[in-house]
């Protein structure tokens, strides 16, 4: 009889998980709900990897179980958080933290923010509205007047900067991605800055 006892209170217990780590969360009665802001970003690395790495995504506005503890441990520590940021956000759920989205929307924007489509943010005609009224939606937070003004300049594996062919297109369209947003400094000496890809440590 103990033990039918000890391994109801178990399977409850795992049935029933509740999300102990808060970041990007917001409360719904007594449990806690991953916001979208969670998962609205991309993972650095493929999501295929990500799933290797950190098990099944974290799903908004649907889940209320735990983040896997892989993610950043249980408590939390902070350096599997940090390379979770930086691999993996929107698989462990943590895009509300890297740069591009850890700022805020206006309190009065010109476009409802919670209206904005992923679209909308790629869109040459909303971005200027956008990157200043909703940066935390689209993830436009670290972009500054620098921006890539063509969606898919920073896929992976992409040739549009390294292609002789797409400079011009590169130039203009694709300046943040392929480094070309000081171009004032960098026309002087004749030198292109490059993007370098980021360490996942």
């Amino acid at each position: 009889m103990l033990l039918i006892i000890l391994l109801s209170s178990l399977f409850a217990n795992s049935a029933c998980a509740v999300i102990t780590d808060l970041n990007c969360t917001y409360p719904v009665g007594g449990d806690r709900k991953y916001a979208q802001s969670a998962v609205n970003c991309k993972n650095k690395i493929s999501d295929a990897n990500c799933e290797i790495l950190y098990g099944d995504a974290v799903k908004a506005e649907t889940n209320n179980a735990d983040r896997n503890a892989k993610c950043a441990g249980s408590p939390v520590n902070q350096e599997l958080l940090h390379t979770a940021i930086n691999t993996c956000p929107r698989q462990c759920g943590y895009c509300c933290l890297t740069p591009a989205y850890n700022c805020q929307n206006k309190l009065q924007p010109r476009y409802p923010c919670s209206s904005v489509t992923p679209d909308m943010c790629e869109s040459r005609e909303w971005r200027s509205i956008l990157e200043e009224d909703c940066p935390k939606t689209c993830g436009f937070c670290d972009s500054g007047s620098c921006v890539d003004e063509a969606p898919g300049c920073g896929l992976e594996n992409s040739f549009i900067c390294q292609s002789k062919n797409l400079e011009a297109f590169a130039k203009r369209y694709c300046k943040k991605t392929c480094g070309y947003c000081n171009t004032a400094s960098t026309a002087a000496t004749g030198q292109k800055c490059y993007r370098v890809q980021s360490s996942y440590t």
